[in-house]
């Protein structure tokens, strides 16, 4: 038996649970994790350009959770540098993408015929 492919309104139901669940885990958090995952969150909204960054929100929280429980300091699980940090999760983020792929693919075939191109010169 095959599963039926998912609703866009079970889909809505299940993105909204989840949404629910996060706010609520980041609510729990210690002020100063709470302040910077917001703000992370509000950062990754902006400049992101996911469809659904609820998986990559909860991923980034998992790990400032784990922060907390190891009584770190949260710019020492962040970094200093909180947009590198960001920009740093949205490049993984977006290299695992079909897009992200497919660009590493066009730099492999440019690079390739380059290298080509100059192994072709060097044999002249």
């Amino acid at each position: 038996m095959t599963a039926q492919p998912e609703s866009a309104w079970a889909r809505f139901r299940r993105q909204k649970r989840e949404w629910k669940q996060y706010k609520a885990r980041v609510q729990a958090l210690p002020p100063n994790y709470r302040m910077v995952m917001e703000a992370i969150q509000k950062h990754i909204w902006n400049v992101g350009g996911l469809n659904d960054g609820t998986q990559v929100l909860s991923g980034i929280l998992e790990l400032l959770e784990e922060g907390v429980a190891n009584g770190r300091p949260v710019l020492a699980v962040t970094g200093d540098d909180v947009a590198a940090f960001c920009s740093a999760v949205l490049a993984e983020v977006q290299a695992a993408t079909w897009a992200g792929k497919k660009g590493t693919k066009l730099n492999e075939h440019i690079h390739q015929q380059l290298k080509d191109k100059e192994d072709d010169r060097d044999q002249q």
